[in-house]
């Protein structure tokens, strides 16, 4: 089940978003500036967070919103299935990253072997869980065990769906850091990016906007274009994504 947001408005009506998480801080920061003016025709703005892989199976599942954000991959899929619109809007990349609690050392990740080694003299590290369907944790979990590690660290691994709950760990202190998109780091109050992944081990994934199938609402397309526009960029910017 997933988590959700709402961002009020004034018009008396709603529009719903379904999102992977790593979109979560742009999108809500997005939303905020957007209905941040007492404009009787913005709509308040309903989230719904997910992995990608759980916004795919929900949408096949036959649940419909007003835009849909996701993987550019996954929303390419369910476009060919006319089940969201195939005008996709790219929104960024963002690439994987260790997270650390403010202003904490990072250990040494800038060779694949230092990166073993780090995990190896871990406490407890957190990362996405891959049944959760999520792209960084499939991703970490595959690329661990293609290191040799995913077996020898899985005692210390804390498992958890979403990069914004892998994160939340670490606030918490239960993890001497977490492994997740850089998007989802920057989401976690008390928490920040403190290394990339080695190029070697490094994944890019580049994620996108689309709205529900049919013709959007006047509310939607209004949104999708604040989104996509100069302030939604420069938003998604200061959120982590690189450009697309």
């Amino acid at each position: 089940m997933s988590e959700e947001t709402i961002i009020n408005g004034y018009a008396g009506t709603a529009i719903r978003v379904l999102s992977a998480s790593a979109q979560r801080a742009a999108l809500t920061a997005c939303a905020q500036a957007y209905t941040g003016q007492a404009d009787p025709a913005k709509p308040a703005i309903h989230f719904f967070w997910a992995t990608s892989g759980a916004v795919t199976d929900r949408i096949k599942a036959g649940e419909r919103y007003d835009i849909v954000a996701a993987a550019n991959g996954a929303l390419q899929a369910l476009a060919g299935k006319s089940l969201v619109s195939p005008d996709i809007h790219l929104t960024g990349v963002s690439r994987i990253a260790l997270g650390m609690r403010r202003g904490e050392t990072p250990p040494d990740i800038s060779t694949p072997e230092k990166f073993a080694q780090a995990l190896r003299e871990a406490r407890a590290f957190s990362r996405g869980d891959p049944a959760g369907g999520g792209t960084a944790g499939n991703f970490l979990a595959a690329m661990l065990e293609r290191i040799g590690v995913l077996e020898e660290t899985r005692a210390k691994s804390i498992l958890r769906v979403g990069g914004y709950n892998v994160m939340r760990e670490v606030a918490a202190g239960n993890a001497d850091f977490g492994l997740t998109q850089s998007t989802e780091i920057v989401a976690v109050d008390g928490v920040e990016i403190s290394a990339w992944l080695p190029e070697a081990l490094q994944m890019d994934t580049v994620y996108a906007l689309a709205a529900g199938p049919g013709e959007p609402s006047p509310q939607a397309r209004n949104f999708l274009a604040f989104v996509t526009g100069l302030q939604g960029r420069t938003i998604y910017t200061q959120s982590g994504f690189a450009d697309a």
